[in-house]
């Protein structure tokens, strides 16, 4: 009687005779529809990520198909152009391989803490909190864990980290579409939405497409593409020359159905600013960067209901 029961609820999930109802680990957890699966999963750890994360208004994931695309760049100045706004704001740097976004905001060596409550970010540049592997790893340690180590630190990022009253968690995302970028949408089911980073290149745009149709079968809305590199402007004369092609972002937003948000061009203050962990957006305000990234700030707000 119990096997057929439980054969029966198998069935009845729209999954195979292999399903073991372990949904956290389960490789197509965007592809089942059932309401089983959200009532097997709130059963484990979903309800106490929400319960954790209640007090931030909007998470926001910025994403991208390949490294070095400079989503790290967006998001940290993604970033201080909201703090500069009044908002508060963390970075959840979730490029565990990769993890720069201590570097760009200052804190590179400052580590995280225990406290009372869980884990204490990291107070970065203007305040902007800080939860990264960076801030644990020494430059000397290279990570080797594989899935079940990578999603148990994913947990702790998410679930047991103090983040307080917030209006923004930025997180920014690895490389392509991992499990570590599944693990994080799973366990934030609400995000408000995400950003595509890309390059001019047609390689980029179809590894960025494919972390689009992630956000898709997570259910995560995508406010908008962004073109980063998008051209050289002079900071002396100010001209504009596309070194690389041009319009591959606003040409991926097209075929996606997507909005276009705007071009950050290249500029050699850019990595220089990174490295000396003040936000480009910050040192340079009347930059052509700046002023493209603050534009896009405008939109990604409008949508989130700012005025």
């Amino acid at each position: 009687m119990t096997d057929n029961y439980a054969e029966r609820e198998i069935l009845a999930i729209n999954v195979d005779m292999s399903c073991t109802l372990r949904c956290e680990n389960c490789e197509r957890f965007f592809d089942c529809r059932s309401p089983s699966k959200l009532d097997i999963y709130q059963r484990r750890r979903m309800t106490q990520a929400r319960t954790s994360m209640s007090s931030i208004k909007h998470k926001v994931a910025v994403v991208g198909g390949k490294g070095g695309v400079g989503k790290s760049i967006i998001t940290s100045n993604l970033g201080v152009a909201l703090t500069m706004r009044g908002r508060k704001v963390s970075i959840l740097d979730q490029d565990f391989d990769g993890a720069t976004i201590p570097k760009m905001l200052g804190v590179h060596g400052r580590r995280l803490k225990i406290g009372d409550n869980g884990i204490i970010p990291v107070d970065g540049f203007l305040g902007i909190q800080v939860v990264s592997m960076g801030s644990i790893l020494t430059n000397e340690e290279v990570l080797t864990w594989f899935h079940e180590m990578r999603r148990s630190a994913t947990e702790e990022f998410v679930c047991h980290v103090n983040y307080g009253e917030r209006d923004y968690l930025l997180v920014d995302m690895p490389p392509g579409t991992s499990s570590d970028a599944v693990n994080l949408m799973e366990y934030i089911p609400d995000l408000a939405g995400a950003v595509v980073v890309t390059i001019p290149s047609e390689v980029s745009q179809n590894v960025a497409r494919k972390a689009t149709l992630l956000c898709n079968k997570a259910g995560v809305r995508v406010f908008g593409v962004i073109e980063n590199m998008s051209g050289y402007v002079c900071p002396n004369c100010g001209e504009r020359v596309n070194i690389m092609s041009s319009g591959g972002g606003e040409k991926l937003a097209q075929e996606m159905g997507i909005p276009f948000l705007g071009r950050i061009p290249m500029d050699p203050r850019l990595s220089q600013c990174s490295d000396e962990g003040e936000p480009f957006v910050h040192k340079y305000p009347q930059s052509e960067a700046s002023k493209e990234l603050n534009q896009i700030v405008d939109r990604i707000e409008a949508e989130l209901g700012f005025k």
